[in-house]
C-alpha cells in the first residue's frame, strides 16, 4: 500500500468544491446574464444581487455578485426556486464564494423555508479576511422532506461595508455513501524535463470515511495504477504522490487521474472521477529564489514582531530569498525613510496598513513567512534567470542586469531595488534596527516593460547618484530585482546581484552547425574573462566546465537545445547562451500499419507483435533524436538496455506504410 502525503504544502493553493453526485437537486453556475430562472430576492437590498462577467469566486464566469451599491442595510436575500425534498432527511448544499473586503468583517449565511415567509437558519460564518473561500454543509434541519422547500443565500450588515461578494457553483444535492472526487492535480503548469511527480488532491464527496482508493495516472502514453491508504472523513480533502514517477521530455502533455475504486468496492459516483491537466515541459529550467516585499515603519510599534520573524527566518535561510522593505509614512508621523516611490508601491499593492508583507506577490498581511513556506516556494520550478552585478564610483551606482528565459514572456516588468541593508538613523520606538530598506527604485516605480523570447537574454544598465537618498554607508548597499507581471502580480523570479564587483557577462555567438554532425562553437564575452564554461545539451550538462569553445554532437539528428554558461572567479556565473537546431516531426497518429510493442514498460528487450513484414524500425527519443535504427526485424528482441530511462517513440516501416508508438524505458 503506498503511502499519502498528508497535509501536503500548497503556498499558491487551490479552495476545493463540491462535485456533482447522482442526486442532484439543484445545480447553478450563473451562466446567463440574467438572475436564473424562478429565483428572487428580498426587497431589501433586492437591486444588489447581479450577474458579474468575472470569476472571483474561482469557478468559471459568470457568477452571481451581492454589490456594494446601491447601500443596503439588514439582511438580503436570493432565494432558489422551490425544490421538492420529499422523503429527504438530510441535503448537502455547497458553493464556492469571494469575499472582497472592504473595511470590517462581514457576514453571510444559508437559510431554509418551505412557505418563503419563515427562515430557518443553517450556516452561517462571520468573515475578517478577503479571499476566496468554499462552503459545503449538511443540513437537516425541520423543512427538510418537505415537498417545496427555498433555499437562500443572505448577507447581514450594511452592503456599504464590503467591495462586493461573488458566488459560483452553487449545488444542493444527495450524497453517496462511497463517492470519492479528484480535487485537484497538483502540479505547476510548467516544469523542466526529467522524472516527474505525479500529484494530486482526493476530496471525500460521500457519507463514509474514506480509508483506501486505488487510482491511476495516464501521461505521454504510460499508465500507472497504484492503491493508496488514506484517512478522509466526510468533505475532507487530502494529498498523495504516486509512488512511480515518469520521465518526460520536452513537449506538451496531457495528464489524468482517475480514482478507479474507493474502500475496497466502486465509486458510487463516477462523475467526479477524473480530472485532466495540460503539462508544458520545458527543456530547462532555473533555481527560484523566492521574493519579499514588506511595508513597515519606525513608527509601527507593532511592527517589530513581523520583522524579528523574518530576520530569523532570513537569518537561517542564506542565498533562498531576495527582499526589499518599504518605509511608509504612517502611522503618525511616519518613518524618516520614507519615500514617494514606497507610496507608489504602497498604492500598486493596495496596502491599508503596517505591517504588510508581499511573497512573490501574494499578500501574507501581517504575518511572518514560515520555513515550510519558503521550502515549499524555493523548491518550485523557474523559468526565468536574473543574473546581474553592481559596483560603486564615488558615490554613483553602476547596475548590470541580465535576463533569459526559458519560457516566451510578454509584456512584463524588471523592478530594480537599491537597498540598504542595515539603517539605524530611521529608529523611532523599540527597535533599534532595521534590514532591506529601500533607498531608490532604479527602474522607476512601475519597472521597465519588456518582452523576452524563449532562450533569449535581454541586457538592462541603471545608475544613480545614491547621495541623493537616504543611505548611511555606501559600502552597505545591495541590490534587489525582480520580474513581474503587473497585472497578476505574481513574480516569476527575482535576485540579489553580485556586490561591488564586474559584471558576469554571457558568451556569444552560439552557433549549430549542421553536417554529419552538429558542431558547437561559441565565442568568449565581450566584457570580462570567464575561468570556464558549461555546456548544457537537452536539459543535461555535458560539460560541467570547459575552458574550449567548441563541442561537437555525434548525432545530427532530431532537435537539440544547447545553452553555454561562462563561469567567473568567486562562484559568479552568467545567464545562459541558448540556441537550436532541428525539429521534432515523429508524430504517434496510428495508420494502416498495426503493430503492438512488450513489455512497455521495457528494461531491456523489447518485442515487437504484427502479422506484417518490418523493413525497418527507428527508435527517436521524444527529441526527435534518432537513438536506434535497423534495415530489417527477424523477429527477434530489439535490445534496448542501453538507452536511458525515459519515453521513446520506435517507428516501424512495412511494405503497406509506416507507424508510431510510445513505450517507456525504465
Amino acid at each position: 500500500m503506498k503511502k499519502s502525503l498528508l497535509l501536503a504544502l500548497a503556498l499558491f493553493f487551490t479552495t476545493a468544491v463540491f462535485a456533482q453526485s447522482r442526486a442532484i437537486h439543484l445545480r447553478e453556475t450563473f451562466d446567463s446574464a440574467s438572475l436564473p430562472e424562478g429565483w428572487t430576492t428580498t426587497e431589501t437590498g433586492a437591486a444588489n444581487w447581479v450577474i458579474s462577467e468575472t470569476n472571483n469566486a474561482g469557478g468559471e464566469a459568470n457568477e452571481l455578485m451581492l454589490s456594494p451599491t446601491p447601500q443596503a442595510a439588514g439582511i438580503t436575500r436570493i432565494i432558489t426556486k422551490p425544490i421538492d425534498l420529499t422523503g429527504m432527511s438530510s441535503v448537502t448544499i455547497s458553493f464556492r464564494h469571494y469575499f472582497k473586503k472592504k473595511s470590517t468583517s462581514a457576514i453571510v449565511g444559508v437559510a431554509t423555508s418551505a412557505n418563503g415567509n419563515t427562515w430557518s437558519s443553517a450556516w452561517t460564518h462571520t468573515y475578517s479576511e478577503e479571499g476566496q473561500y468554499t462552503v459545503i454543509e449538511n443540513i437537516s434541519n425541520a423543512d427538510m422532506g418537505k415537498q417545496n422547500v427555498m433555499f437562500c443565500i443572505y448577507f447581514q450588515g450594511s452592503t456599504g461595508n464590503i467591495n462586493g461578494w461573488y458566488f459560483d457553483d452553487f449545488e444542493i444535492v444527495t450524497i453517496e455513501n462511497n463517492d470519492a472526487k479528484v480535487e485537484s492535480i497538483d502540479m505547476h503548469d510548467i516544469l523542466p524535463s526529467g522524472k516527474i511527480d505525479i500529484d494530486f488532491s482526493v476530496q471525500n464527496t460521500g457519507a463514509n470515511d474514506i480509508t483506501s482508493f486505488e487510482a491511476k495516472y495516464e501521461v505521454g502514453g504510460v499508465t500507472v495504477t497504484e492503491t493508496f491508504d488514506a484517512n478522509i472523513a466526510k468533505f475532507g480533502v487530502q494529498s498523495f504522490s504516486f509512488e512511480e514517477k515518469v520521465y518526460l521530455q520536452p513537449a506538451s502533455y496531457n495528464v489524468k487521474v482517475t480514482v478507479t475504486s474507493v474502500n475496497g468496492t466502486d465509486d458510487e459516483n463516477t462523475t467526479n472521477n477524473t480530472l485532466t491537466k495540460a503539462l508544458d515541459i520545458a527543456v530547462g529550467g532555473t533555481q527560484r529564489i523566492p521574493m519579499f516585499e514588506q511595508f513597515s515603519s519606525s513608527t509601527c510599534a507593532n511592527c517589530g514582531l513581523l520583522n524579528g520573524n523574518m530576520k530569523t527566518l532570513t537569518d537561517n535561510n542564506p542565498g533562498k530569498f531576495t527582499y526589499t522593505k518599504y518605509a511608509m509614512n504612517f502611522p503618525n508621523p511616519g518613518d524618516d525613510y520614507y519615500t514617494a516611490e514606497a507610496g507608489t508601491r504602497s498604492d500598486y499593492y493596495g496596502v491599508g496598513y503596517v505591517p504588510q508583507l508581499f511573497f512573490d506577490g501574494r499578500d501574507n498581511e501581517y504575518n511572518a513567512v514560515t520555513q515550510e513556506e519558503l521550502d515549499a516556494r524555493y523548491t518550485t520550478p523557474a523559468f526565468v534567470n536574473i543574473k546581474g552585478s553592481f559596483d560603486i564610483e564615488g558615490s554613483v551606482i553602476n547596475v548590470k542586469v541580465d535576463v533569459m528565459s526559458y519560457i516566451d514572456l510578454n509584456n512584463v516588468r524588471l523592478f530594480v531595488n537599491a537597498n540598504e541593508k542595515r539603517t539605524v538613523e530611521n529608529v523611532e520606538y523599540h527597535e533599534t534596527e532595521f534590514f532591506h530598506i529601500m533607498m531608490k527604485m532604479l527602474s522607476g516605480t512601475g519597472g521597465e516593460t519588456f518582452s523576452l523570447n524563449k532562450y533569449e537574454t535581454k541586457h538592462f544598465e541603471y545608475s544613480y547618484d545614491m547621495a541623493q537618498t537616504n543611505v548611511e554607508e555606501l559600502s552597505d548597499l545591495e541590490v534587489a530585482v525582480w520580474v513581474q507581471n503587473y497585472q497578476t502580480k505574481e513574480v516569476f523570479n527575482s535576485s540579489f546581484l553580485y556586490e561591488y564587483t564586474g559584471h558576469a557577462y554571457p558568451a556569444q555567438n552560439l552557433k549549430l552547425e549542421k553536417g554529419d554532425k552538429i558542431n558547437v562553437s561559441w565565442e568568449a564575452p565581450e566584457q570580462g574573462s570567464p575561468r570556464a564554461y558549461r555546456l548544457i545539451v537537452n536539459g543535461e550538462a555535458v560539460e560541467e566546465e570547459t575552458n574550449d569553445m567548441s563541442y561537437v554532437l555525434d548525432d545530427a539528428d532530431g532537435y537539440y537545445a544547447v545553452e553555454v554558461v561562462a563561469l567567473y572567479e568567486d562562484g559568479k556565473e552568467s545567464v545562459g547562451l541558448f540556441n537550436t537546431i532541428g525539429e521534432t516531426t515523429i508524430s504517434v497518429e496510428e495508420n494502416e500499419v498495426s503493430f503492438g510493442i512488450y513489455p512497455n514498460p521495457v528494461d531491456d528487450y523489447l518485442y515487437i507483435s504484427t502479422n506484417e513484414t518490418v523493413k525497418e524500425i527507428h527508435i527517436y527519443n521524444m527529441l526527435g533524436m534518432t537513438v536506434y535504427q535497423t534495415a530489417k526485424y527477424n523477429g527477434n528482441s530489439i535490445n534496448v538496455s542501453e538507452l536511458n530511462n525515459g519515453m521513446y517513440l520506435m517507428k516501424v516501416i512495412t511494405e503497406n506504410g509506416e507507424s508510431v508508438k510510445r513505450f517507456i524505458k525504465k
